[in-house]
């Protein structure tokens, strides 16, 4: 009975933050205000859910430098967790068919994240270009590597695009680990339970210019045996 009074209760306060960000956006088009509604909203998800977050890293970030973070995906709690504790305006790359959902897609069609169109691989190379200029000159951007939330929450095998999109840029890539969030709502369920979220932001790592196909390669190992190591220790 609490997981569907819980429930009720976001999907209530998602519309309402979904209505005032979208009128907002539609009359002055300020994409710092987009962060900020998503940053309170992230925070109020998880209060409500009873998660707490406890961040361990962010002494790694530079203010005002632009990242590609990596993170391994276990929960639909994942992004609220970095939009709400990363401090840095994160944007995310969505499933293009969800700006199709009431209040909460028409939002994302007027904010500043990434609309991905998986079923149109033109269209997909056209927004690794947008996402690169943006890593160029805007914010910064999250990729979850695995592709898809893992269904036991240990870390799967990672592909390419995050490190395509890296070394493209020429931005640094941030391994970030979750720990914690699998538990709180697994992938195939609809329990919902509180518990203490860990988040792990390692140092910054740097990719060379011009780097090979290979090298592009032992950026993607390293990120993910850094991920991997943090999240699959934990009992």
């Amino acid at each position: 009975m609490r997981t569907w009074l819980v429930i009720i209760a976001l999907v209530l306060v998602t519309v309402a933050y979904a209505i005032a960000v979208t009128i907002h956006m539609l009359l002055w088009r300020n994409h710092d205000v987009y962060f900020a509604y998503a940053r309170a909203w992230s925070r109020l998800v998880l209060r409500w859910s009873g998660v707490r977050v406890l961040v361990e890293g962010a002494e790694h970030l530079v203010p005002g430098e632009r990242y590609v973070y990596a993170s391994n995906h276990a929960s639909m709690f994942d992004i609220p967790v970095i939009l709400a504790f990363v401090p840095d305006n994160v944007r995310i790359m969505y499933k293009k068919e969800l700006e199709r959902v009431p209040f909460f897609g028409w939002s994302l069609a007027v904010s500043p994240f990434v609309a991905i169109d998986r079923g149109k691989k033109r269209q997909a190379a056209a927004v690794l270009d947008e996402v690169t200029a943006t890593l160029r000159s805007g914010s910064s951007v999250l990729i979850f590597p695995e592709g898809t939330r893992s269904p036991d929450g240990h870390v799967q095998e990672f592909r390419r695009g995050a490190f395509t999109l890296a070394v493209k840029s020429e931005r640094p890539i941030v391994p970030v680990a979750l720990l914690g969030t699998a538990s709180i709502l697994p992938k195939g369920t609809r329990r919902l339970r509180g518990g203490v979220v860990h988040l792990r932001i390692f140092p910054a790592i740097d990719v060379p210019s011009g780097a090979t196909r290979e090298e592009e390669k032992g950026l993607m190992q390293r990120v993910h045996d850094i991920i991997a190591d943090a999240v699959d220790s934990q009992p």
